[in-house]
């Protein structure tokens, strides 16, 4: 799938999970809604060949997302449910970091792998209801961070 087509389903995935409006900028480059604030990076990822290295994974598109403070709690339950239709659109492999290095969980095929070296603050939104929003069988497993 080309990058455009890549940037504009990713927005449409957003949109009908946020129910409320969903702003973009830099042609579908970065959205923004009440929730959080997405980064769709697909070229000129300086990290990427680090990523690739580190996690042992093709990964060709990085998104980058900041909460907002005020609305954690639903952003993060937004979120996930955004990532089980990520999953369910490209089924792709995936990784999701905290802070650029702490492994939470990852996709490897069609697995979802829950990392059990997490502090109480990562414990607490990896909760059953959150992996669920997923909707794919996972395991839990150490994972490198």
């Amino acid at each position: 799938m080309d990058q455009e087509t890549l940037k504009k389903t990713i927005y449409s995935i957003v949109c009908n999970a946020v129910e409320d409006k969903v702003t973009d900028y830099e042609e579908f480059s970065r959205l923004s809604c009440k929730y959080f604030t997405l980064d769709i990076e697909t070229e000129d990822i300086v990290s990427l060949d680090f990523i690739r290295e580190e996690y042992k994974m093709e990964i060709n598109a990085e998104i980058g997302i900041q909460l907002f403070g005020k609305s954690f709690e639903k952003g993060l339950e937004v979120l996930f449910n955004i990532f089980g239709n990520i999953l369910a659109a490209f089924n792709p492999d995936m990784v999701f970091v905290e802070n650029g290095t702490d492994q939470l969980f990852r996709k490897e095929n069609d697995t979802v792998i829950i990392n059990t070296r997490l502090d109480q603050y990562q414990t607490k939104y990896l909760s059953n209801e959150m992996i669920n929003l997923l909707r794919l069988p996972h395991i839990y497993q150490e994972l490198s961070n």
